[in-house]
Parts: C-alpha cells; sequence; structure tokens
C-alpha cells in the first residue's frame, strides 16, 4: 500500500498507545515516525495512579491505593518485552506503570509523544482524485500554549482505552438517598469507610476485589450483583444480595424487594465508550446540512479500499439497498452514503440506543473502522488480557498499511461487521458485550497473526489464562498468593508463595 513514509497518528499514549508506537518505529522503510498525542504529563494511561480531580471527574484513571493486578504477569508482558522476573506474580500497580516507563525508554518513543496536548477532532480528508486512500486532518490543543493545530495524516491509531469515562445505571429513587453515593472509578483506599455499611452495586473484577478489601474496615459490606452464587466463604461482614434498583433516604431497595439500611452505595458498574474528538462539531454540522446558497445539501463520504482484497470495481451507477441503508459506488470502488450527517461514530438507528454506555463504530474484527480502514481502534475490546491483544492487534492494522495484509473490500467488511452486530442483538445480548471477547480472545489473536504472518501467541497463555480464571472464582482472596513460572510455549508451573499466603 505504502510508496512512500505513512505519517500515523497515535491517539493516546497508555499502553495500546506505546505498543503502536513501538512497532510503527520498528517499520522505518513504510512508516515516517509516529506522532503520539497524550492528554496528560506523562505515559500510562490508565496505570498512572492520581486522586480524583474536583474540576473534571471523569479525568484520574481507576487505580486505587492498593491495586494488584489481577492477572499473572507472565501473561500480561507483552511478548517482546518481559517483566522483571523478580517481581512475584501478581505485581501493584506501580509496577505496571514503571514497566510502561522502561518500554517507552527501551524503544525510544519518549521523543515522539506530544504530552498534554488533547485531541479536539479528527476528519476523513476525501480525495476526488483518488478515492482508494482516505487520509486525516487531526486537530490538536496543545495545554502549554493553550492553542490548536491541525496536521495531516495518513492513518489514524485510537488508543484511548475506556476506562476514564463512567456508567451509572439509573436508580429509582437514589436522589433520595442520603448516604455517599460514588463509583469505583473514585475510590483509592478502605480506610475512610470504617464503621460504615457499605453496598457495591456489580461484581466484576473490581467489585469483588474493592468488597474484600473494604471488608478489613467496614462496618458491613453487601455485594449486589446478578451473577452465579459465589464459590467461596467470604468474611463473616460480607454477604451478597441481588441488584440495586430503588433507594430511600436509609436504605436501598434490591430487585427481590429486600432492603437494606446502608449510609454508602458504590457503583462498581464499568465505564462507557468515549470518543468526543469523533462527533461532528456543531459548526460541521452546520456546513453539512447548509450549501453555500443556504439551502440544504448532502456531502459525499466516501469508504476506501486498497489493494488486490478489494474486489471487483463496480458501474458507478450500481447500489445496493441494506436495512434502509442506500449504498453507492464509485468508479474506484469506493462507497458514498446517500447520506449527509454522518459523523464517525455510528447513528443509533443504526446499531441501536447505547443506554448509556457509549458505543464504537461498526468494527472489522473489532478492529477497523469498517467504513474507513485506515482507522483503528487498538484494545477497545473488554475482559482481555490486554498488552498481549493490543500486540497482535497493532502488528495486523500495520500490515494493512504495508499492503502486505489483505482486508476484504470496504462494502464486505460492513456487512460482516452489521450482521455481527445483528446475530448479537438477536441473541438479546446488550449491546455494550459486543467487543467482550473472553475465552473468545485466543482464537481471535490466532486469527490476526495467521492472517498477517507475524508469530503468533504462545499457547501457554490461554492455560494460564484458564487457570488463574478458575482459581480466582474459587478464592478470590489468596489466589494472588500464587507464583508463576513459564517453562516452555505449553507448560507453565505454580507455587504458592508461603509469605504473601500468609499476608494476604
Amino acid at each position: 500500500m505504502a510508496s512512500y513514509g505513512l505519517r500515523v497518528a497515535v491517539i493516546g499514549a497508555g499502553a495500546a498507545g506505546l505498543c503502536s508506537a513501538r512497532h510503527i518505529l520498528a517499520r522505518p522503510a513504510t512508516f515516517e515516525p509516529p506522532v503520539v498525542f497524550e492528554m496528560a504529563g506523562q505515559v500510562g494511561g490508565t496505570w498512572v495512579y492520581s486522586d480524583p480531580s474536583e474540576n473534571d471527574a471523569q479525568s484520574h484513571s481507576p487505580m486505587y491505593r492498593d491495586l494488584k493486578t489481577n492477572l499473572p504477569k507472565e501473561i500480561m508482558e507483552f511478548p517482546d518485552f518481559p517483566f522483571d522476573p523478580s517481581l512475584p506474580s501478581f505485581i501493584h500497580h506501580s509496577d505496571v506503570l514503571k514497566y510502561l516507563e522502561e518500554y517507552t525508554d527501551k524503544f525510544s518513543i519518549r521523543p515522539h509523544i506530544k504530552f498534554n496536548s488533547r485531541v479536539a477532532s479528527v476528519s476523513p480528508v476525501l480525495s476526488d482524485g483518488d478515492q482508494r486512500k482516505v487520509s486525516w486532518d487531526v486537530t490538536v490543543h496543545h495545554h502549554d500554549d493553550d492553542k490548536q493545530v491541525a496536521q495531516r495524516f495518513d492513518a489514524v491509531m485510537v488508543c484511548v482505552g475506556h476506562y476514564s469515562h463512567t456508567f451509572i445505571p439509573n436508580i429509582a429513587g437514589i436522589e433520595k438517598f442520603q448516604g455517599q453515593v460514588l463509583h469505583s472509578n473514585s475510590y483509592r483506599y478502605p480506610e475512610v469507610f470504617s464503621s460504615r455499611s457499605v453496598v457495591l452495586l456489580g461484581s466484576g473484577p473490581s467489585g469483588v476485589d474493592i468488597a474484600i478489601e473494604l471488608s478489613q474496615h467496614a462496618k458491613h459490606v453487601t455485594l449486589s450483583h446478578r451473577g452465579p452464587p459465589m464459590q467461596w466463604t467470604p468474611p463473616q461482614n460480607f454477604s451478597v444480595a441481588p441488584p440495586v434498583v430503588g433507594a430511600s433516604p436509609n436504605t436501598l431497595i434490591c430487585e427481590d424487594g429486600t432492603e437494606i439500611m446502608a449510609d454508602t452505595l458504590i457503583f462498581c458498574t464499568g465505564y462507557k465508550y468515549n470518543y468526543p474528538f469523533l462527533l461532528p462539531s456543531e459548526e460541521q454540522v452546520v456546513n453539512q446540512e447548509k450549501g453555500g446558497n443556504g439551502e440544504p445539501t448532502r456531502k459525499r463520504n466516501f469508504i476506501t479500499c486498497e489493494g488486490e482484497g478489494c474486489g471487483t470495481i463496480l458501474d458507478s451507477n450500481e447500489g445496493l439497498e441494506r436495512n434502509g441503508e442506500r449504498l453507492l459506488f464509485n468508479e474506484n470502488m469506493s462507497i458514498k452514503r446517500d447520506d449527509s450527517n454522518l459523523s464517525l461514530l455510528e447513528d443509533e438507528d443504526i446499531v441501536g440506543p447505547d443506554v448509556g454506555q457509549g458505543h464504537l463504530p461498526l468494527l472489522y474484527r473489532h478492529l477497523l473502522h469498517a467504513r474507513y480502514p485506515t482507522m483503528c481502534f487498538i484494545g477497545a475490546c473488554k475482559i482481555i488480557v490486554p498488552f498481549p491483544l493490543c500486540h497482535c492487534q497493532v502488528q495486523f492494522f500495520l500490515s494493512v498499511l504495508e499492503g502486505k495484509c489483505r482486508i476484504p473490500p470496504p462494502e464486505q467488511m460492513l456487512s460482516e461487521s452489521l450482521e455481527e452486530l445483528r446475530n448479537h442483538q438477536r441473541a438479546g445480548l446488550p449491546l455494550k458485550y459486543l467487543h467482550r471477547l473472553s475465552s473468545d480472545q485466543w482464537d481471535y489473536n490466532q486469527w490476526l497473526a495467521d492472517t498477517a504472518g507475524f508469530e503468533p501467541l504462545a499457547p501457554v497463555l490461554k492455560k494460564l489464562y484458564e487457570a488463574i480464571r478458575d482459581f480466582r472464582s474459587l478464592n478470590p482472596v489468596l489466589y494472588r498468593s500464587f507464583n508463576i513460572t513459564i517453562l516452555n510455549k505449553e507448560e507453565f508451573e505454580i507455587q504458592k508463595d508461603p509469605v504473601r499466603d500468609t499476608d494476604e
């Protein structure tokens, strides 16, 4: 695909962004050095511990003071950069941040990062001369000098994560509740909850871990959730209840009618996708809706693809009707939508309501923007081992840009992605679970490697992931006392650390 050095914008300098920059730098024959835009003043993204800001409650990370990883470092690491072997398998969040800082310096990424730089907008540049490629105008607000600067890039890698914008479900009467209400994103340490009766809504990893930590200080802890029964014996001051659906001044009401006396409610309900830089500004919408004479006009939006896999060229008058959506093709096999107000995120009438969770555009293989495949979303999947998955996604996308990896024509990627979404909805699954991989992540990573032709992840990672998942469900208090040794690509060994077992 590339006959010159491609310019790639990387949005975010967390693990996904750093991995993207590292592999771009490893391909100097194809790519110019990347430009990495990072809102904060340091690398690390979600692994940077900070106290919540009163001015911007959405700006801090979900790290709490005593958080330890719920996966062993042996499967967390990037395949080409191991953790310090002297560390235990389950490590403090500060060790992960140090690891990312060392990764940054090892691969000389830091000179290419623009710190304190917030991406304000990303817009596709649609050339009438050659519709086989979409480039991008990226407008950035630099906090240091309070200026906005626009640059053009050949591709964009969105690496902003999904652990900053909290999701809080509607609870009837919550405004009447006289106790404290917060999201786990704002939780930092348990001592401030001493002698309190705390209810946590949600039994994901953060909900269970925080509940266990709080049980050592709080008067009573209740884990409210809809999941399966616990297989472990909780502390004496720890109970389980159905989901909270309502509130009164002094109680929280569960869906079975049970009322819990409480003075604190912590939402452990996860996060929502948030990509404000992909939404059209009010001015852009007005410009799209009105032409030079003040009359409404239609702005043609193109989806492009390049390479041998793009298929047969269709006549420009041909098209197809899909779910009420008119798609037209031009002579270069680009698709133009018969729609003037499409943002880079999908319209709700296409993907369905997001129920406050936020959503991604239609993604081909959980990665490529199906309409504009020179944009990708690294690490947007959920219930995964993030660093290895990012490693695979990055190499796949760069191989696509290099022209070494064929992708289907855009209309096929759109069709497949839309059908995946429709099947998901027909199965009665919430839209927020569309990119939840869980046990499917290993086949997905293997597909990326096989299709793009890079070395796949070692099979031992899947085996270890499944073993730790089972141990955690049996005893979420003690499983972090295990230490793991990877013996080879297929085998591992687990030993219990007697010192850490006692400490736990």
